[in-house]
């Protein structure tokens, strides 16, 4: 129980779990973003295509929330790479805005068979959105991680893998709990 206590305390307090916690905040930024301008599309603007709004809504947050992961999660600077960042973020947002509107769609289709209240229907499409775009959050995080933003990336000199500091640490936390706990049995 103490290395899962220290494990945990170390990937919170890690540059690891900062990273995490930041890439949380844009995606609650990111969802409050899509779900207002979804409502707005959907609900006073009165666009029938509860996709197409979902489509709009989306595509318009996707640009703060490139950003705001880019500058503040990454905390990279500089120009964006065209291939190496710009169009994969994208793609990776159409796959999840694809897989929302398909969501978004079905959930409008059905809605009736659900309700027939207006603000019921209505909030089955918004459940249909979040619930897609949650689902989908943890595998995003993972490829911006990874492939993206993160430090975890090939160094082009050596061809090498950087490994983030913070992995070292809690590697070497972890042997000395081993070490700890193999020592006090012993006594």
């Amino acid at each position: 129980m103490a290395a899962l206590t220290v494990r945990a305390r170390a990937l919170i307090f890690s540059e690891h779990g900062r990273r995490l916690m930041k890439f949380f905040a844009v995606s609650v930024i990111s969802t409050i973003v899509t779900q207002g301008l979804l409502f707005l599309f959907y609900d006073v603007v009165k666009i029938p295509s509860a996709m197409e709004c979902n489509v709009l809504a989306t595509a318009i947050a996707t640009v703060p929330a490139y950003w705001l992961n880019r500058t503040w999660t990454w905390g990279k600077r500089g120009k964006s790479h065209p291939w190496k960042e710009i169009a994969p973020f994208w793609i990776i947002s159409f796959v999840g805005l694809v897989l929302s509107t398909v969501a978004v769609g079905v959930a409008a289709h059905n809605a009736d068979a659900l309700s027939h209240s207006l603000l019921v229907r209505k909030l089955f499409v918004q459940f249909a959105n979040l619930f897609t775009y949650g689902a989908i959050w943890v595998g995003r995080y993972m490829i911006f991680n990874k492939f993206l933003f993160g430090n975890a990336t090939t160094d082009e000199d050596t061809g090498e893998i950087e490994v983030p500091g913070e992995v070292e640490a809690i590697v070497v936390e972890e042997h000395r709990v081993r070490d700890d706990d193999v020592a006090s049995s012993t006594h």
